[in-house]
């Protein structure tokens, strides 16, 4: 155990300015931030054993990080109703399109549009998603995951992950709405376009062809 910490700490100290960093922009708040910084510690050291050498340690505690203060405000913040819990259908070819999904455009189209809220805007529309929805879209939209990668990782198909970014895109795009008003730019104007958009529409309200429920 001793030397299982010396190695994580190893790695991990380096990482701590661009931790604190990252952690200032999400709780604008010094105390909040060092505190997020010692949870993102003790998270990553727990799940240490799943980093695999050779690959970006100080991405992969950040992105633990966000991860844990998504889930936070969340926990705290979000409300005990679902906004939507409609269904979504996508056919053969949409699946099989979407299991050569990078997300590398759709990540820096969305990442855009995010940048331009407040943090606390951007948590608060997200602690609005449930738990399924806004993981999808953490790992897909913000991380840059692609579809099969979170597919694998969340153990659920490709058109389950698919089904909850549509519907996450969509419940996202009507809550950053009233703030994109707010800062005076008109939302077909604004990169909102890009949250929403795509080859599946904004509806999220079609039905499996199975009747079940794929989010």
């Amino acid at each position: 155990m001793a030397q299982r910490r010396e190695r994580f700490e190893r790695l991990a100290m380096p990482a701590v300015n661009a931790l604190y960093r990252q952690a200032m922009k999400l709780t604008n708040n010094p105390e909040d931030a060092q505190d997020l910084v010692q949870d993102t510690f003790e998270r990553g050291f727990k799940a240490f054993d799943s980093f695999q050498p050779g690959t970006n340690f100080e991405a992969w505690m950040t992105t633990i990080e966000r991860n844990a203060y998504f889930n936070q405000y969340a926990k705290a913040k979000r409300r005990p109703q679902r906004a939507n819990d409609s269904t979504g259908e996508y056919d053969d070819w949409d699946i099989y399109s979407a299991s050569e999904h990078t997300s590398e455009g759709l990540k820096s189209a969305e990442q855009e549009y995010l940048d331009t809220f407040a943090p606390e805007e951007i948590m608060a529309a997200l602690a609005k998603l449930s738990p399924e929805r806004r993981q999808v879209f953490i790992d897909a939209a913000i991380d840059g995951k692609s579809y099969q990668q979170v597919a694998d990782e969340q153990g659920v198909k490709i058109g389950t992950v698919m089904s909850r970014l549509n519907r996450a895109r969509t419940q996202l795009k009507r809550e950053l709405a009233a703030y994109a008003r707010e800062r005076g730019y008109g939302i077909a104007d604004s990169p909102s376009a890009n949250l929403g958009s795509g080859k599946h529409g904004d509806n999220g309200n079609r039905t499996s062809t199975d009747g079940k429920e794929l989010a």
